[in-house]
């Protein structure tokens, strides 16, 4: 198995104190190295003849509104002549360099969708490690740290390469409720999102289906606070496999947040640094079986940088056949989620309920 990754850290795109940062990246990097996992990486020449061209902000213009996009290459640049940093929102923001740093790491993400498409290689997997996330951000704006959605560009990029039906699974502690919006009435996009109940964005309820044709390929499985290991099995097996098997996708695609973990601040779920590696073996061995291996991370939140390293590095060990490694959750303790379990056997079985006609 081999792993093509890229990376934009978006050194520019910084705010101090605030909990997307450059160091996310930079932590994650660090991580791979100190692990030293093999991989593949992205040719950076390619990237910069992308951001250099006149075509990547029509792309962008193909998921969000032209004039948003237009008004944040405006933003930026008065930005960079200030000197200021920009509040998009009550989460969001922007700096001079920030649209140069999006458009980086859309090229990037597409970068890699075109190498895991071309390469015909079923054991290509690709991870694009950028940044700011994107899972939030709808058509007309910003929201939740994200302002470009960098997964729902990739997935267009894939499609303007011949591929016809498309899966995406958001395991971010997050609702992705950029993502689906984007995608609610696109009948060949299956988005599948786990995430922690009634926290940010107050979206992904069990009765978001999809509407008119693609009633169905919306499929969302709210897991109750302190959710871990088990909870995200039981998920898996019982709805998120199910879906995929049944809607065949050409391609799979995962919005690679990692603020599941117990460690971190965001929220308040109970995941393991194992845990990962057990959800990203399950969806490469699911790609194997039903698109020809093609399958291509994007990455999401992850707030704790020493938690996000290592989940970050578990995912890359899945992804080229290695095994997990034991000693990452030697120090970790998930007495709670016990305790949790009828909570979420019952949150399974509602999420099963709602969506079991299109199962």
């Amino acid at each position: 198995m081999r792993v093509l990754l890229g990376a934009n850290g978006a050194l520019g795109h910084d705010l101090l104190g605030h909990p997307e940062t450059r160091g996310r990246v930079e932590a994650i990097e660090r991580a791979i190295s100190r692990a030293g996992l093999p991989f593949t990486t992205l040719c950076q020449d390619r990237v910069a003849d992308r951001v250099a061209g006149v075509s990547l902000p029509q792309e962008i213009a193909r998921v969000h509104n032209p004039g948003f996009v237009s008004g944040m290459s405006k933003l930026c640049e008065e930005l960079k002549a200030d000197g200021r940093v920009a509040n998009l929102d009550r989460d969001t923001y922007a700096t001079g360099s920030s649209y140069e740093d999006l458009l980086r790491s859309v090229a990037v993400a597409s970068e890699i969708v075109d190498e895991v498409i071309g390469s015909g290689d079923p054991s290509l997997s690709g991870f694009a490690l950028v940044r700011p996330p994107g899972h939030h951000a709808v058509p007309r704006s910003p929201m939740g740290f994200c302002i470009f959605n960098t997964v729902s560009l990739a997935v267009e990029r894939a499609r303007e390469n011949g591929i016809k039906r498309v899966a995406i699974v958001d395991f971010d502690v997050h609702h992705g409720n950029g993502t689906q919006d984007i995608f609610l009435r696109d009948k060949d996009v299956l988005y599948l999102s786990t995430h922690q109940e009634g926290i940010f964005p107050g979206t992904g309820r069990v009765e978001e289906i999809g509407l008119g044709e693609a009633k169905g390929t919306t499929i969302n499985v709210p897991l109750p606070s302190g959710s871990g290991d088990q909870a995200v099995k039981m998920a898996w097996e019982s709805i998120v496999e199910k879906a995929i098997r049944r809607f065949k996708p050409d391609m799979i695609f995962v919005s690679a947040g990692y603020d599941a973990h117990w460690k971190d601040p965001q929220a308040g779920c109970s995941f393991q640094s194992s845990t990962f590696h057990w959800l990203t073996r399950e969806l490469k061995e699911l790609a194997l079986d039903l698109c020809k291996g093609r399958i291509v991370f994007v990455l999401e939140g992850g707030y704790d940088l020493d938690a996000l390293g290592d989940c970050v590095v578990e995912s890359l060990r899945a992804l080229n056949g290695s095994p997990s490694n034991p000693l990452l959750d030697s120090d970790a303790l998930f007495d709670d989620e016990p305790e949790q379990m009828r909570k979420v056997e019952e949150a399974v079985a509602e999420a099963y309920e709602g969506i079991s006609r299109y199962l």
